[in-house]
């Protein structure tokens, strides 16, 4: 049965979807089968994954509003997506009326969860109905913070203390943090030492011990489609994300 991991942070631009793609390739690459699902109607897992829809082409969107299986893409060996797109952010306002808005997603993964090792699901820089359907049906949840951004750290310890308050009390007293993955490292910057400086100081037995270093070839490998082990795979970005998984599955051994 998987583990089911939200992917989090209230601020945008801090590496959620980043790490989504690229942990979950590196743990493919460890033989492990792996579903990501696209949360966020901005799409951009769809899109860094390369995946064209046409019109008509079903997304996570037909799963929340009428309870249709998930519409699994198979992208690479052990490595499946779910993809998202702008019609489901139409759906807010009918999905936070509805009495059973947070279940929706936890019922969708349920008939596909025994097929794969880790499910990553990609939310929105927001703590709302599709985050708290992420992480009502997730295990564990992992928060990015960005290395040198005030903006990330506040994000971080507003999305940490809605699930270890509500979350936990409300709809999922089970989940557990997995970690706070510091992304965007420069070493030997004064602002990046700072941000793992305080974190450290903030939250010293949930910050991994990996770090993912800023480089340029990060930001092109989703213009281009790929996982960073598909654009650069010698380059630091993918060693860290390799670290990255074992770490993780350390965690379980």
């Amino acid at each position: 049965m998987a583990e089911i991991i939200s992917v989090l942070n209230r601020k945008g631009g801090v590496g959620k979807t980043t790490t989504t793609i690229n942990l979950g390739k590196a743990l493919s690459l460890l033989g492990k089968k792996v579903l990501l699902i696209d949360n966020d109607a901005q799409a951009n897992l769809t899109e860094g994954l390369g995946v064209e829809l046409e019109d008509g082409d079903p997304t996570i969107y037909q799963s929340y509003k009428f309870g249709s299986p998930l519409p699994i893409i198979e992208i690479d060996e052990n490595f499946d997506m779910v993809p998202s797109g702008s019609e489901l952010d139409a759906y807010q306002n009918e999905i936070n009326a509805d009495i059973t808005r947070n279940y929706k997603l936890k019922k969708a993964i349920k008939p596909i969860r025994n097929n794969y090792d880790f499910i990553l699901i990609d939310c929105p820089p927001s703590i709302g109905a599709f985050t708290a359907n992420a992480v009502t049906a997730s295990t564990k949840y992992l928060i990015t913070a960005q290395a040198g951004s005030a903006f990330s750290t506040t994000g971080l310890i507003e999305v940490k203390d809605m699930i270890d308050n509500d979350v936990k009390e409300e709809i999922n007293e089970s989940i557990e943090c997995l970690g706070i993955l510091i992304t965007f490292y420069r070493p030997n910057v004064s602002a990046s030492e700072a941000t793992v400086q305080q974190l450290t100081e903030m939250f010293p037995e949930d910050l991994l011990k990996s770090k993912i270093r800023f480089l340029t070839k990060m930001s092109e490998a989703p213009f281009l489609g790929r996982d960073i082990f598909s654009h650069a795979p010698n380059s630091d970005a993918a060693n860290n994300y390799a670290s990255l998984a074992m770490e993780i599955l350390d965690k379980y051994n």
